[in-house]
């Protein structure tokens, strides 16, 4: 049965095999998780909106046509970031937030975006191996810069700095096992 919600069917997108969400997101499972303007987020299944007769047509750039429930729908559809979108259709404008499957573990173990703000240090947000160590002490770092490569999992996930800082310390080297919670690397602040 269709959801309740009528903005939910909006989210075919997802269906979309170019639309720049995420590098690889044909192989990860599904459901997505989208929050729409703040509110809860809602488990999002491309195969069942398929199933459901909801089409998502890509006309040029970010101009879409939705086709649902024997309606054709104009949509734009812009990438604010690789999570962040904007839906605008019909003078009307939706904020999504999209998490994928690797969006969600990372939130689930501690490392989604949130959960480093301020932080004067990253740990391990899991078990894994240290593929590479993209700083040294005493680098000046923006946030978002990567720091290092985690594999967990059979995935490669790049820590990224959370804020701008200086690394303090680095208590890792590439080729190291570390353990959910360990000290990976210690900021200080910039003085300005």
């Amino acid at each position: 049965m269709a959801p309740n919600n009528s903005r939910i069917p909006y989210l075919a997108f997802l269906n979309v095999t170019d639309f720049p969400l995420s590098k690889a997101h044909d192989q990860l499972p599904v459901p997505y998780k989208v929050t729409l303007d703040g509110g809860d987020p809602v488990s999002v299944d491309p195969n069942v909106l398929k199933d459901l007769g909801i089409r998502l047509d890509r006309i040029r750039d970010s101009q879409y046509v939705l086709h649902m429930e024997g309606k054709t729908i104009p949509i734009v559809i812009e990438a604010l970031d690789r999570k962040n979108i904007r839906l605008s259709s019909k003078n009307r404008v939706f904020e999504a937030i999209v998490r994928d499957h690797r969006d969600q573990l990372l939130a689930e173990w501690g490392l989604d975006e949130s959960s480093q703000q301020g932080a004067p240090e990253i740990l391990a947000p899991m078990p894994g191996l240290v593929l590479s160590l993209k700083v040294a002490e005493g680098q000046a770092v923006s946030a978002g810069d990567p720091l290092l490569v985690l594999e967990a999992m059979k995935m490669e996930n790049e820590i990224k700095a959370p804020f701008d800082a200086v690394v303090q310390s680095v208590h890792v080297s590439a080729g190291d096992a570390v353990q959910k919670g360990q000290l990976l690397i210690g900021f200080g602040y910039e003085s300005k």
